[in-house]
């Protein structure tokens, strides 16, 4: 459809975001309400991911239907979503391969998570995409982990041998299992002191509001940074990214955050110098929080709940602890 656009927020201006729906509203602005709450990285894969939905609809079945300004978005059945979804499955994307199955479950969930959306708004009667089969999730690679013994050598190289900025990153990220967007999200006016602990108050994903205590030795070593950094003449304002590159010409309010990039160098960097044989990403530091809090005793709905996952069987997918048949409770066995 050529007049269907997916604009970013900062396209749609102020007034446009308290008009409420009329038959005459733009779908640019029931578009931005819909993205304005989540994270620019997620923001611009569902604006992609509905992009292409509708750009296939609007080919085969010149749907939905436009008046002016106004789409009909509940021309959209479920039969269309079935169609896509299979002609995802069938069809190479632009790198010439089949789309993976959990690519295929993101654009369906992206279509889906945007008709709950209209639905909330009482613009359609039901969403098309709820009762839409969708492919099985398949783990193409198992995110790895350190055990506790590897993650006391890392911490021994890094005092020894990393920068302020890469010691407070590593010691942050795995006594926190904060993900990467988290961590690099994070200012200097997040961290909150209670009754003597210093707090970390962040917004993680799904939007929801955590909090999380840190570990002193990390708390430690931020403060050092803090000071490292103002010793350079840059120091961290309350409203500014914490963690921030190390050339950063910006200043003030414009102060660049880490990058994903960055993060995952300085993490990839000194994992191998532990093991070069494990791929440690930053997301490891996640799974190696869990898997320790689980392998010295906590229960897994405490470590859920610190790491704000809703589902323990979430958390599960995490334990990269290695099986220890010695424990197991077949020997607690009365028979003999």
């Amino acid at each position: 459809m050529e007049n269907f656009t997916i604009l970013p927020p900062q396209t749609i201006n102020a007034a446009q975001q308290i008009v409420p729906y009329t038959e005459s509203e733009p779908a640019e602005d029931l578009l931005y309400e819909f993205l304005r709450d989540r994270s620019p990285t997620t923001a611009a894969s569902y604006r992609d991911d509905l992009k292409a939905f509708f750009d296939f609809t609007g080919k085969y079945f010149q749907l939905p239907r436009s008046e002016g300004s106004r789409i009909h978005f509940e021309d959209i059945k479920r039969v269309h979503i079935v169609k896509y979804k299979n002609f995802l499955e069938t069809h190479p994307c632009r790198r010439g391969r089949l789309y993976a199955p959990n690519s295929v479950n993101r654009k369906i969930s992206s279509i889906s998570a945007f008709y709950q959306f209209l639905l909330r708004r009482e613009l359609i009667d039901k969403n098309p995409a709820e009762f839409c089969v969708r492919p099985k999730r398949v783990v193409v690679r198992e995110t790895e982990a350190f055990t506790d013994r590897e993650m006391k050598h890392l911490f021994e190289l890094v005092m020894e041998q990393a920068s302020p900025l890469h010691k407070s990153v590593l010691l942050f990220m795995f006594t926190t299992g904060m993900r990467n967007a988290e961590v690099r999200n994070l200012k200097l006016s997040d961290f909150k002191n209670h009754e003597g602990i210093r707090v970390v108050r962040y917004i993680g994903k799904g939007q929801k509001m955590n909090q999380i205590p840190m570990h002193p030795a990390t708390a430690h070593y931020i403060d050092q940074y803090l000071a490292w950094m103002e010793a350079r003449g840059r120091k961290v304002e309350p409203d500014n990214y914490l963690f921030q590159p190390t050339k950063n010409s910006h200043s003030g309010k414009l102060q660049k955050k880490l990058s994903h990039t960055a993060l995952g160098y300085i993490v990839k960097k000194w994992a191998r110098k532990v093991n070069p044989s494990k791929r440690i990403t930053p997301h490891s530091a996640r799974a190696t929080f869990i898997s320790s809090l689980l392998e010295n005793g906590t229960d897994i709905y405490t470590v859920a709940q610190t790491v704000s996952h809703s589902d323990v069987r979430t958390t599960q997918r995490y334990d990269k602890r290695a099986r220890k048949f010695n424990r197991s409770p077949v020997f607690n066995l009365n028979f003999f």
